[in-house]
């Protein structure tokens, strides 16, 4: 009775891991996805910022360009709280949509691919342990059902009923897809103006006050972040081009501390071209563990370091997921030191006169 509840907790918690991974990837790939689409299929033109529309800490970038021997105004289809960027007059290469000329992004933006690669790490991670650091058995795929199940059921409890949803054609209004598209000018101010009152700038003094305070820290952060995926990218690049493959063992697992709890690492033993019987250590755990004891693996390793130059080969993408992992989060921490640094400004004092 023991055996089959500890074999039902551990289905639970892979079948979570699993739909977690399957999330995960599903909005990342969607992001991603759409990012793709744009870059193919819109087309590309110099655009000015004449403004910016929203409001409450929210700006919406507001674009005039030409095409085709056409002037058009575009408005970008996302927002942010960043002023800087934002300035009146601005020249941005711009990406159109090709199906509303109203609906623009900047072709050099790349926060939208950055948190889509924020999304897909964690879902590889996720999927990989859910498919290695347990066993696919029956009481898996009885637990997935249930989850299915359940899932079917909450998701009828919201289902829109047929004469309550939105047609195509309220949809394609709605998104301003059918007819001449055009944009209310009247909505639309230098972005100066907006930020130009006392009392926003008191706020932007203040705010930036507190971000150049804490800046250095992050700065710190990302350069540890930095150092640390240069020296693992180095160390799987070194172990893949000069190292030798052979079969090796789980002999045990080695329990370490740490912020979250305990993770478990493996301890491999293997034989080198040498026919010398090494163990080692490798480099990645968890909890649950992500290998069990007698389970067989493929060793990778340097022949003149056999124990402190050796890893578990798992392929080569999922040999470079860590340092891959180690630089996305770099560059994300990167990014908003710098954004820190600046304040998120860089607009000018003055204002200036509100578009025709």
């Amino acid at each position: 009775m023991f055996d089959l509840f500890v074999s039902g907790i551990q289905a639970y918690n892979q079948v979570g891991m699993f739909i977690g991974a399957l999330i995960c990837l599903g909005i990342g790939g969607l992001i991603l996805g759409n990012q793709l689409y744009w870059r193919v299929h819109a087309l590309r033109a110099n655009g000015t910022i004449i403004g910016v529309s929203g409001g409450n800490g929210m700006y919406t970038p507001v674009y005039r360009y030409t095409l085709n021997g056409e002037t058009h105004e575009a408005k970008s289809d996302t927002s942010s709280g960043w002023i800087k960027g934002k300035e009146t007059g601005r020249v941005v290469p711009l990406l159109v949509s090709a199906h509303n000329p109203s609906e623009a992004r900047a072709e050099h933006d790349y926060l939208l691919d950055l948190i889509g690669l924020v999304f897909i790490v964690p879902g590889v991670w996720l999927g990989y342990t859910a498919l290695t650091a347990y066993p696919v058995t029956r009481m898996t795929w009885i637990v997935a059902g249930f989850m299915v199940l359940y899932l079917i059921e909450r998701g009828m409890r919201i289902f829109i009923p047929e004469g309550q949803r939105m047609s195509i054609a309220e949809w394609r209004k709605l998104h301003n897809l059918d007819g001449p598209a055009s944009i209310d000018l009247n909505d639309v101010k230098p972005i100066e103006v907006l930020t130009s009152s006392s009392d926003m700038q008191a706020q932007r003094q203040e705010a930036f006050k507190v971000a150049r305070k804490w800046a250095p820290l992050v700065g710190v952060f990302a350069v540890i972040l930095l150092v640390a995926g240069v020296y693992q990218g180095f160390k799987v690049a070194r172990l893949e081009a000069g190292g030798l493959r052979a079969p090796g063992e789980v002999v045990g697992l080695k329990e370490e501390s740490s912020s979250d709890g305990y993770s478990y690492y493996p301890i491999v033993r293997y034989r080198t071209e040498k026919n010398q019987i090494v163990e080692f250590k490798d480099s990645v755990g968890g909890n649950p563990p992500t290998r069990r004891e007698g389970d067989k693996v493929t060793v990778l390793y340097l022949a003149g370091k056999p124990q402190s130059e050796a890893m578990i080969d798992r392929g080569l993408l999922l040999n470079w997921l860590i340092p891959g992992i180690i630089f996305v989060f770099a560059a994300a921490i990167g990014r908003l030191f710098f954004y820190m640094r600046q304040g998120g400004s860089g607009i000018p004092r003055q204002a200036t006169s509100a578009p025709s």
